[in-house]
């Protein structure tokens, strides 16, 4: 079976926890995302860093994030939300970044759990 993930490195503007989602700024390096508005959210840390170090970030496939609330795996996308964490995705200026990868042996998740997702970007503007 073929890896289809694309990670690609990036510096950070300010320290970063593993599995955060990130976005760029307009310097071209990248910080942790905030919120489910954010147009500019590239992708997943793949660990954590301080600022000016170099990070893998996943910008496009299957990846770990942080869960910011409750999410049932009945729940299929995700947004982003503060400290780079993901909530199950509502609201009609928001947009999903991902779809949560269900698990038997997970079937649902709390704040600060771990989630397997496949991130696709800020897409799926609820109209």
């Amino acid at each position: 079976m073929a890896d289809n993930n694309i990670i690609v490195s990036f510096i950070a503007d300010g320290a970063i926890t593993e599995f955060a989602l990130v976005s760029v700024t307009a310097a071209g390096k990248i910080s942790v995302t905030t919120a489910g508005t954010d147009t500019r959210c590239v992708g997943v840390a793949q660990r954590a860093c301080a600022s000016g170090d170099s990070v893998e970030v996943l910008v496009s496939g299957l990846t770990r994030v942080i869960a910011g609330a409750t999410i049932a795996n009945s729940i299929s996308l995700v947004m982003a939300t503060a400290a780079g964490k993901v909530t199950p995705h509502t609201g009609s200026t928001k947009y999903s970044i991902g779809q949560v990868i269900p698990n038997i042996n997970q079937v649902s998740s709390v704040a600060n759990d771990q989630i397997l997702i496949n991130f696709t970007g800020p897409q799926n503007l609820i109209p």
